[in-house]
């Protein structure tokens, strides 16, 4: 068993003495989870509650096998952008990172649970109610959603005009099956008059 591991494992004694003084809808140090993806919903589903949206960060592995042991999930004001030359000529973006430091670290212990090794509850930012918390995903991607309403209206768009060629493709070989089945009708009348005058000829040699 590696040094890494060993450390995931320990858990202080007096951690259930600190837990049972918190609620449940909150993290706390120590609460276990089946598995990541539960504690990344339960800490979603604080932060909707409380105002704020959270930020899938850093990811530890195993040295030993390179499996996942060990993910932080922050505030998505979490640290500060770094500035970008590009945005001086095509546009400013409004401003996100504010070093927030509110997060929790989870980490996977022997059993296979995933306990919470450090939570930070305090935020350096006002927090939103769930509306203001969707307004608050739209400030952090400005625009963005009028860019996913017009490609939505382009999108419509686009699939009115491919239904429009697919019915005039379906007339077009409406068409040829109609002209097809004509000129079969008309081979199978020449042939059979060839035949017939044939007939006739071979009645009148005879």
């Amino acid at each position: 068993m590696d040094k890494e591991t060993l450390a995931m494992d320990t858990i202080p004694d007096a951690a259930p003495a600190i837990m049972s003084k918190i609620t449940a809808d909150e993290p706390y140090f120590g609460q276990e989870f089946d598995s990541e993806a539960a504690a990344h919903a339960f800490y979603n589903a604080y932060a909707t509650r409380t105002g704020f949206v959270i930020r899938v960060s850093k990811l530890s592995r195993s040295r030993r096998d390179g499996s996942a042991i060990g993910r932080a999930l922050v505030c998505n004001k979490e640290g500060f952008r770094m500035p970008d030359k590009r945005e001086k000529i095509v546009r400013q973006r409004v401003e996100t990172r504010v070093g927030c430091r509110a997060m929790i670290l989870v980490r996977k212990i022997k059993s296979g649970k995933w306990v919470v090794t450090k939570f930070v509850k305090e935020h350096t930012h006002t927090l939103t109610t769930v509306k203001g918390r969707r307004d608050c995903i739209y400030d952090q991607y400005p625009n963005e959603h009028d860019k996913i309403r017009e490609l939505s209206q382009q999108l419509a768009i686009e699939k009115k005009r491919a239904a429009t060629y697919k019915r005039n493709l379906e007339l077009i070989f409406e068409q040829i099956e109609e002209h097809n089945e004509s000129l079969s009708k008309k081979i199978q009348h020449i042939v059979d008059s060839v035949g017939d005058m044939e007939n006739k000829e071979q009645k009148s040699q005879t």
